[in-house]
């Protein structure tokens, strides 16, 4: 008995796997054969490969998300590198290591970035975090994370705290501060995991500022440090969940 497989659907065979060419064969598909050659392909990848080759009627759509991200860099270790190649003795605050963490997840979220400084959180002063609060103020998003090192992580939760009791304007948003121990770039940094916190966070915080790292999402006003470890704590010790 000879055993027989109905294909999902009678395509033609791929005439090469050359992006060019799979473009060009996909321009006489309709219908059902076109949302298969999608699916097969991918529909980002596809929509990339439209965009790149003019495909007509295949233009990538605008996501619409339930939720608007304001993402902050301010700098810290999160962010740090050591970008060159000779004559590099120490690290550099680099590009925004959340956009790396964030892109390509496949999230119900829309993230628009911007930089208040660029700078180890030893270095900033009241004069940038005035800047970090106004970038706050002036966006429509209600959701904010703020990537900031940790050494002063909490001063500037504090300043944003006391900011958001006499900013009307802050009043009904949610922002979340959060960093690393290690540079994003390291294999064993802890930045994915603690972003991941944050956005997590967004959907379950009440309209406030809040510190989230080493797992836990902790109000500005319960924030504090354990100075042996380094670790993020709640001061209140009679409850040790994080108040959401």
């Amino acid at each position: 008995a000879i055993s027989r497989v109905r294909p999902l659907l009678f395509l033609p065979p791929f005439p090469s796997t050359h992006p060019a060419v799979l473009m060009s064969w996909a321009k006489g598909l309709t219908g059902e054969a076109l949302e298969e050659y999608k699916r097969v392909l991918g529909r980002e990848a596809y929509h990339d490969e439209a965009k790149m080759h003019g495909h007509a009627g295949l233009k990538p759509q605008a996501k619409k998300t339930s939720m608007s991200v304001l993402l902050i860099q301010t700098g810290g270790t999160i962010d740090k590198d050591y970008p060159r190649k000779t004559k590099g003795y120490a690290f550099e605050i680099a590009d925004a290591a959340i956009v790396r963490v964030l892109s390509g997840l496949d999230l119900d979220m829309s993230f628009r970035t911007v930089t208040a400084c660029r700078k180890d959180s030893t270095e900033i002063k009241n004069t940038d975090r005035t800047k970090i609060m106004m970038h706050c103020m002036k966006t429509k998003a209600k959701h904010i994370i703020i990537t900031h090192g940790t050494d002063t992580m909490i001063q500037t939760a504090k300043f944003l705290g006391d900011a958001q009791k006499w900013r009307k304007v802050l009043k009904n948003k949610i922002i979340i501060l959060t960093g690393a121990m290690k540079p994003e770039k390291f294999k064993d940094s802890d930045a994915a995991f603690n972003v991941g916190v944050a956005v997590g966070g967004l959907s379950m915080c009440k309209p406030g500022v809040f510190v989230a790292m080493h797992g836990q999402i902790i109000e500005h006003t319960e924030a504090g440090r354990d100075l042996r470890t380094g670790r993020f704590i709640v001061k209140r010790t009679k409850s040790p969940r994080s108040k959401l």
